[in-house]
């Protein structure tokens, strides 16, 4: 990568650093800003940049920056109940990301991010079930269905925030003109 795009994806990862932390308590599972600004930043950028930004973003939790959902952090949560959740928010830039190679149209990117969200959510649900020895249907209880409303607002509010962007700046972030 390029200076330029190292800086950006620095950026982003503080931004992610910043407002991810911001959640609100609904059982194992936290209702967080995680899943609204990590896809932002992946509905805006290239993929190597967001895909840097999060795992910078990861890599930050883990040795110890209270980054994760009410300000936590460290191994322990990634490898935890919620962790899938965490490790699932590279799906993000790699799915959308590559879409958005394929058009930046506001009903693709809304598939995009429906694709990655779920799928995101199925990836922590299944970890949870494993780690937190809950029977599967248990976990899709609390950690997928729970979450259903809340993923498809935030799909909207993404896909809209992208659009607003993408009117006052051309996307994606960090494309050489």
């Amino acid at each position: 990568m390029k200076t330029r795009q190292l800086v950006l994806a620095a950026v982003f990862a503080a931004m992610i650093a910043v407002l991810a932390p911001l959640s609100i308590p609904t059982g194992i599972v936290p209702l967080t800003l995680q899943t609204m600004i990590v896809p932002l930043v992946a509905s805006v950028t290239l993929l190597p940049i967001s895909l840097s930004a999060v795992a910078v973003y990861l890599l930050l939790g883990v040795v110890g920056m209270p980054v994760f959902a009410g300000w936590t952090s460290g191994v322990g949560i990634v490898i935890g109940p919620t962790g899938g959740y965490l490790i699932g928010m590279l799906l993000f830039p790699l799915i959308i990301g590559w879409g958005i190679k394929l058009s930046t149209k506001w009903y693709a990117l809304t598939a995009w991010n429906l694709i990655a969200a779920f799928l995101q959510l199925g990836f922590g649900t299944v970890w949870l079930a494993v780690a937190a020895k809950m029977p599967l249907a248990n976990a899709m209880a609390t950690g997928l269905v729970a979450f259903i409303i809340p993923t498809l607002i935030k799909v909207v509010i993404v896909v809209i925030l992208a659009m607003m962007i993408g009117r006052v700046m051309r996307l994606p972030i960090g494309k050489e003109y």
